[in-house]
Order: structure tokens, then C-alpha cells, then sequence
């Protein structure tokens, strides 16, 4: 039996209070199916497992894999889930969220500071952290096409041909 939005944030607060039992950001999440089973919990485990990427919603994606991906034929698997969580995604939850193919999200409490899918939607886009970031893209054309290569050839053996990858860029 599906239940409600309420019920199912209720749940993923009961993940965020582990998290602050273990002495890390107090964040749940959950992923639900279209049939309103749950697939998969998670939560922030930054300190208590010493890794930045281990926000809740990365965790319960992180625990979904198999119910997202096709291993066997090396793809991402249509899904119709919903991912509950207790706070807004960050710019890298919002990111996975959105690469895992979820289509759904429900969040508790709004986080007007590290949000991102209103900023995302909204613009701008985190103008001020990324002011602060520094890059050098594609310095040396041999790794970039070893790069490419390996894509290329990754992606011909799961039957995709013509891809960006296929050809190097010319500098």
C-alpha cells in the first residue's frame, strides 16, 4: 500500500537521526518505487565514515545500485522512484540524483544555502562558489585523446556507435 509524502519523509527523518547518533550531518534519505515500496535507505556518513561524498542521498543511491543499473548489459535502468529526503540535495546530491534517472524529488526542510535544485532550475548556479574554483581544462592533447579513446571504445563495446567520444578533438 503506497503512503503518503508525510509518511515516507517520516522515514527518511528516522535515517537523519541515525546520522546524528553517529555523530555526522543529521540528513536521511529514501528511494521509493512507483509502488510505493521502499528500495533502498541512506544517510550522511561524512564524518562517520571520513568521506565527503557520502551524503544521504548519494548513500541510498549508493544502495540502490542494483535496482538502477543493468550490470550484465552495462546500462541505467528506466525507473519511475521517488528519492525522499530530510533536506534540499546539495549541487553534488542534485547532480547524482539526476544521473541515476530518480524522477522524483520530495525534501523536508529547504536549504538556502548549499539548495541546489531551486538554483539549479532557477539560476544563478552557485555563481559564488564556483567564482572561488580554479580549472585548467584539456592541457595535453595526448591524454585527452587517451581519454576519448577509452570512452570510444567503452561505449562501441555496449553497441553505441557514433558517439563524441569516437573522435578525438582537434587543438
Amino acid at each position: 500500500m503506497k503512503k503518503s509524502d508525510y509518511d515516507y519523509l517520516v522515514s527518511a527523518l528516522s535515517e537523519a537521526e541515525k546520522a546524528y547518533n553517529e555523530g555526522t550531518y543529521p540528513i536521511g534519505a529514501i528511494i521509493v518505487d512507483e509502488e510505493g515500496m521502499i528500495v533502498s535507505t541512506g544517510r550522511n556518513r561524512v564524518f562517520s565514515e571520513c568521506d565527503c561524498t557520502a551524503h544521504a542521498e548519494v548513500d541510498a543511491i549508493r544502495n540502490a545500485g542494483s535496482k538502477l543499473l543493468d550490470i550484465a548489459n552495462k546500462r541505467f535502468l528506466k525507473n519511475d522512484y521517488t528519492i525522499y529526503t530530510t533536506c534540499e540535495p546539495c549541487p553534488m546530491c542534485t547532480c547524482t540524483i539526476l544521473m541515476s534517472g530518480i524522477k522524483k524529488i520530495v525534501w523536508a526542510a529547504d536549504d538556502d544555502e548549499y539548495g541546489g535544485i531551486r538554483k539549479f532550475k532557477e539560476g544563478p548556479h552557485f555563481i559564488d562558489l564556483f567564482d572561488r574554483l580554479s580549472y585548467i581544462a584539456s592541457p595535453y592533447l595526448e591524454l585527452e585523446n587517451k581519454q576519448r579513446e577509452l570512452l570510444a571504445n567503452w561505449n562501441i563495446g555496449r553497441g553505441i556507435l557514433n558517439t563524441e567520444w569516437e573522435t578525438a578533438k582537434i587543438k
